[in-house]
């Protein structure tokens, strides 16, 4: 019988099952790197510091920042993920330690065989057994397992840094909302001050017969919505003092009463595409959990090998527990299982392939977000930089104007609507330029997390 055109049959299936078999490269996948990015500023050369909101000379929030890294229960819940995950690498490295067991139990049954003439004979009720298993990681399975599990447990770590960073940054734009609240407040006051002053000249002059009641009119509404902004105001303000509190995990915390314009203006940080990769803690994570992928899918992988393991059993039965044993059985030697055909195992080695290119392109995708968000973080501070020069000269214009018409009010020269005009000009103006400060400073924050916060010492990376 020829048999040729069966081998050549079977031949690719048994190549195509041999190739789970074979060692591969852990997937890297290329990510765009650059030295210098397109929109930062040349004079963006000050590094970021371990703990960067010093830079901004706001000991209340320097006090905020150190609550909440304590007591922020997002953080410890990734804190308890940590232990999980550090438990669970010791659970990976005890697989390759050498186990002991000993049972003892009333086992009661009856025989009946040859050598009792297949008469019914009482068995010895208690028994008693020992075993010792050692498994010898010959290729390497069970160290691969360990690494995985060591991988994950560095993720569960960046987490834990990305999140400080994420609720540090949190508990600053809220603070940093306050202070602009108050600031915001405080000129709307000023105004409705303003506008009383104003309120009290129109009625001098109603009395003088020389004002309609229309104009008063008109003036209390504009007093009236002025007050009713100062209220929303304070609204928001409170809103803002209990997501602090929450960031801060409940804590009881007063008003800030500063305002936006006591905020030092740290340097703005810079880093290349390398050093963000090595920095930022989701995309360490990430990295961290590629590795763990790959790791086990060779652990996977190597479970289609033989294996052979180290074992040692005894049985032994007596009449009561006390007594001596009538019948004992001792055995020891190596014991070599060779999986010969395993489909589970192959299946599993598949899915864990998938699993670790599927990490791999994941993590490429968050490499390229993290590049976009540090280009768009430069791009808007350099915007708002640039806003911010307009929206000064804007105030500066618009306040000679509004000195210019309360004066020509005073003589009698323009009309209460021109002046209403001025005031709420003026007002709107120096409300906008609070509001691009507000902002440079959340665009800041921004490029901090983009950069991934930390510092730039060697040896940050573990």
């Amino acid at each position: 019988m020829n048999r040729f055109p069966l081998i050549l049959t079977l031949l690719p299936v048994l190549l195509a099952s041999c190739t789970l078999h074979l060692p591969r490269q852990q997937p890297g996948e290329a990510v765009p790197r650059k030295e210098n990015w397109r929109h930062a500023p040349s004079w963006a050369r000050a590094s970021l510091r371990q703990e960067w909101w010093k830079g901004f000379g706001d000991s209340r929030l320097n006090s905020h920042l150190t609550t909440a890294l304590s007591r922020n229960p997002d953080l410890g819940i990734l804190g308890r993920r940590l232990e999980r995950a550090q438990t669970q690498t010791s659970q990976a490295r005890a697989a390759g330690w050498p186990s002991l067991r000993i049972d003892s139990g009333l086992l009661i049954g009856r025989e009946r065989s040859q050598t009792t003439g297949f008469s019914p004979a009482d068995l010895d009720p208690w028994t008693n057994s020992t075993s010792f298993s050692w498994e010898l990681d010959l290729f390497g399975r069970i160290r691969a397992g360990t690494q995985a599990a060591r991988q994950a447990e560095q993720a569960a770590l960046w987490d834990l840094h990305g999140g400080r960073l994420l609720i540090a940054s949190q508990v600053t734009e809220a603070h940093f909302r306050i202070l602009r609240l108050n600031e915001e407040r405080s000129l709307v006051a000023s105004s409705v001050s303003a506008n009383q002053e104003i309120l009290t000249l129109l009625q001098a002059r109603k009395k003088a017969g020389l004002l309609s009641k229309t104009a008063i009119l008109r003036q209390e509404a504009e007093h009236e919505r002025l007050a009713r902004a100062l209220l929303d105001l304070d609204r928001l303000r409170g809103l803002s003092l209990l997501q602090l509190e929450t960031l801060c995990g409940g804590s009881s915390l007063s008003l800030p009463t500063l305002h936006l314009s006591t905020i030092a203006s740290p340097p703005l940080p810079t880093r290349t595409s390398s050093a963000v990769l090595a920095q930022r803690p989701d995309l360490l994570a990430a990295e961290a959990r590629v590795r763990a992928a790959f790791k086990l899918e060779e652990s996977r992988r190597l479970q289609l090998l033989p294996s052979l393991s180290l074992g040692a059993n005894s049985r032994a039965s007596g009449s009561s527990l006390l007594a001596g044993f009538r019948q004992w059985i001792a055995t020891a030697g190596p014991q070599l299982e060779i999986p010969i055909y395993e489909p589970s195992r192959a299946a599993e080695v598949k899915v864990r392939r998938a699993a670790t290119n599927e990490a791999a392109a994941l993590y490429r995708k968050q490499a390229i977000t993290a590049f976009r968000e540090v280009e768009a973080s430069y791009l808007n501070l350099g915007n708002r930089h640039l806003q911010l020069k307009g929206a000064q000269r804007e105030i500066q214009s618009l306040e000679k104007a509004r000195q210019n018409t309360l004066a020509t009010f005073e003589n009698g020269l323009v009309s209460q609507i021109e002046l209403l005009e001025s005031e709420r000009r003026s007002l709107e103006g120096k409300r906008q330029e609070l509001a691009i400060r507000h902002a440079l400073l959340r665009d800041h924050l921004a490029l901090v997390r983009a950069l991934g916060g930390g510092s730039n010492e060697e040896g940050f990376r573990k």
